[in-house]
């Protein structure tokens, strides 16, 4: 009976030595493990999906003072569709900022891993010297690793800083635990598409050089289309700075939208009747080649946006207005009206986004716009 009491005490001590030692594997395994949410139908990672914008700026206006007229028309646009991957669900966003409680459980785990590091702290240099002693990392001798691991986490087993060492290990383990997945992003990995320039804009100057009516006439014309430059985020020049990402807690959809990355080329034809000397840059004969930086919206507005998905993503619905600010036709005010609907087939989900661009009348700049407006319209395949 004492011989088996023995060995019944040993067997303790033994179990309660690996149950240390495990300790940091356990930390491990929470980290790694993560929670499926079961409330949205995630698609599974690498998905592929789809997302087709379309861009449209007019402007036609028309400003006048007792000795200059100046009048323009113009309609930009520009059709993009980007290829999108989807990552795998993850319980913090990508694209959104943390919300108060999000990080404040983040800095909760922060803290539980700092009092763990410190606790573990001796326990860390022990090994280090078992390390050291079995022949180092490069000769490192497994069984002498081992066996003096075993003989470390017997020695601990059943002290006081045994137990807290645990202990602290246990309250790591159930910190770090990762909640419920509820975000899933998709990013871009490729992109293409086309545009189009059509401009006219017609000006009559009052100078005395303008000769024998005191004034000149100037016309330019502003026609270019074509393809987009196709890009992947594959190619060196990409990073395919936009990306969907849902959220399936607040039931949302955050959209990055893809953009023109580079100038779009188009041709500028001027015909005036300006004498020789009437500029301090002469003005070129016949077209000449220039590249247009297209404009999707005002600065400061060129960031993410969240559509809230009511009704499982059937009907959505909303509008934004940008003013775009500049020169003549540079200047108009995009209103866009936004009109999500989506289509349930065998083969995917359909979700459309379409934001019109609006006729507007008034006053931008001190020039009377009788028409402006930034059209956009979005296609998204799940």
């Amino acid at each position: 009976m004492r011989n088996l009491g023995r060995k019944v005490r040993d067997e303790t001590k033994l179990s309660d030595a690996m149950q240390l030692v495990s300790a940091a594997l356990v930390i491990m395994l929470a980290v790694m493990t993560t929670a499926i949410h079961t409330a949205y139908a995630f698609a599974p990672a690498g998905a592929k999906a789809t997302l087709s914008v379309d861009y449209v700026y007019e402007s036609v206006g028309k400003k006048q003072d007792i000795n200059d007229l100046r009048e323009w028309r113009s309609k930009r646009s520009v059709s993009l569709v980007a290829d999108l991957a989807s990552q795998s669900p993850t319980p913090l966003p990508t694209m959104q900022a943390l919300d108060a409680a999000q990080t404040a459980e983040l800095d909760k785990q922060a803290g539980q891993m700092g009092k763990m590091v410190t606790e573990m702290a001796p326990m860390t240099a022990d090994i280090g010297k078992i390390m050291a002693k079995c022949g180092g990392v490069e000769n490192l001798d497994e069984k002498c690793m081992e066996r003096e691991i075993k003989n470390m986490g017997t020695a601990l087993a059943g002290t006081k800083k045994g137990d807290a060492m645990i202990k602290t290990g246990k309250e790591t383990a159930q910190a770090v635990q990762p909640g419920a997945s509820r975000y899933q992003v998709r990013y871009a990995t490729a992109q293409k598409g086309s545009y189009a320039i059509d401009e006219t804009a017609h000006s009559v100057l009052a100078d005395p050089i303008c000769q024998p009516t005191l004034r000149c006439t100037r016309n330019q014309a502003h026609k270019g289309s074509g393809t987009v430059p196709p890009r992947s985020a594959t190619a060196r020049d990409v990073g395919l700075f936009y990306a969907v990402e849902v959220d399936t807690a607040k039931n949302t959809l955050t959209v990055a939208l893809p953009v023109p990355l580079l100038p779009l080329p188009y041709t500028e034809t001027i015909t005036t009747n300006e004498p020789d000397g009437a500029r301090d840059t002469p003005t070129p004969k016949g077209p000449q080649p220039k590249q247009l930086v297209f404009r999707t919206s005002a600065d400061g507005n060129n960031k993410p946006f969240t559509v809230a998905l009511k009704g499982g993503c059937r009907s959505q619905a909303g509008e934004q207005v940008v003013v775009l600010k500049g020169e003549f036709g540079d200047a108009g005010i995009a209103h866009r009206t936004l009109a999500l609907q989506r289509a349930v087939t065998a083969v995917h989900r359909a979700r459309k986004h379409k934001i019109k661009g609006a006729r507007i009348k008034g006053t931008i700049n001190g020039a009377r716009v009788e028409s402006a407006g930034l059209g956009l319209s979005i296609t998204f395949f799940a």
